[in-house]
């Protein structure tokens, strides 16, 4: 059962009345320029007097496009509670926001579903990927006899359909990653991928681990619901390797070419059966791949956010 998200009225209150309680943390007293990540240490904004952004990473998911989803899976009393507050949850959080003087987004989905359901406009700056960590195998040659998954393990990765679809293919999955909290394997998973002959998990890996199966999969396979920019598919580029992506969210700009890889349509088991049977990663050029995540490197991120900082600055004078 989903516990935490989305909130009720009354504990976003509560969120809200402990940083009001709180000293105003030290880096922002410091900093020239405020830059926040939870729309909660926004209300921080009410005893600072300085420039702001907010760097948007999901557009509250839980309380807006993935509710109906989580809603699914949370008990029914809880439910009722949500349902109830939801329109007083959508106002809180959209009077946090107006507080920021400039709001990132870190995809256009997520600009959009900003301006959706909060009415709020914001700018778009991708994440950035660390292409000194992930980079091209030179000059070993890729080895190319795995797909591959990675991704933290829980339901909104949709692991289950991957797995579904990978039974009785001849093609062999490799599965990363780990549970939010707890231990480096996921025992539900691990039991899902027992019997499965082609299906391997490995749980969480070493991050020099993780690059070489990045540089030899045919493929890196992520099916995650409407994801509000997935790194992966750029870290996956970057060493070479293209990609299978469900055609949603943050996906849709990232592999946006299929020199990059293959989106794939509903029914996503059926689909990404289809893909894997078929796909030749001879097909896709490493260069090109590789040219493409050099578009989110962190230099390009470090000038974009500097260009938002003096648009911050220049909007919190003006409000004076």
């Amino acid at each position: 059962m989903v516990r935490v998200e989305p909130f009720t009225y009354a504990e976003i209150q509560a969120q809200l009345l402990i940083r009001k309680a709180l000293p105003i943390p030290r880096e922002l007293l410091k900093s020239d320029v405020a830059i926040f990540h939870c729309p909660f240490d926004l209300i921080y904004l009410d005893r600072l007097d300085k420039p702001s952004i907010l760097y948007n990473h999901r557009a509250e998911r839980p309380h807006t496009f993935m509710l109906r989803e989580i809603l699914k899976r949370t008990d029914p009393l809880r439910t009722m509670c949500v349902r109830k507050d939801l329109p007083k949850v959508l106002a809180a959080f959209r009077t946090l926001y107006r507080k920021a003087d400039v709001i990132v987004s870190n995809s256009k989905f997520v600009q959009e579903m900003t301006k959706k359901y909060f009415d709020i406009e914001s700018f778009v700056v991708y994440p950035p990927v660390d292409l000194k960590r992930f980079k091209l195998p030179y000059p070993h040659k890729p080895k190319r006899g795995f797909f591959l998954s990675v991704q933290r393990i829980n339901w909104q990765k949709r692991v289950e359909l991957q797995i579904e679809a990978f039974k009785g293919l001849k093609e062999k999955l490799v599965i990363v990653g780990g549970p939010l909290s707890g231990s480096g394997r996921d025992e539900q998973l691990e039991y899902l991928c027992r019997d499965i002959l082609n299906v391997k998990y490995l749980g969480r890996v070493s991050d020099r681990r993780l690059v070489w199966l990045m540089q030899n999969a045919k493929a890196v396979i992520q099916t995650g619901w409407f994801e509000d920019f997935g790194l992966v598919p750029i870290e996956a580029m970057a060493c070479g390797t293209p990609v299978i992506v469900v055609d949603e969210g943050g996906f849709v700009e990232t592999v946006h070419s299929p020199e990059l890889g293959t989106r794939i349509k509903k029914p996503y088991v059926k689909s990404l059966r289809e893909a894997v049977k078929s796909f030749d990663s001879s097909a896709y050029d490493t260069q090109t791949l590789h040219l493409e995540a050099e578009k989110y490197g962190e230099e390009r991120f470090a000038e974009q956010m500097r260009e938002m900082c003096i648009l911050a600055v220049e909007r919190h004078g003006n409000k004076h």
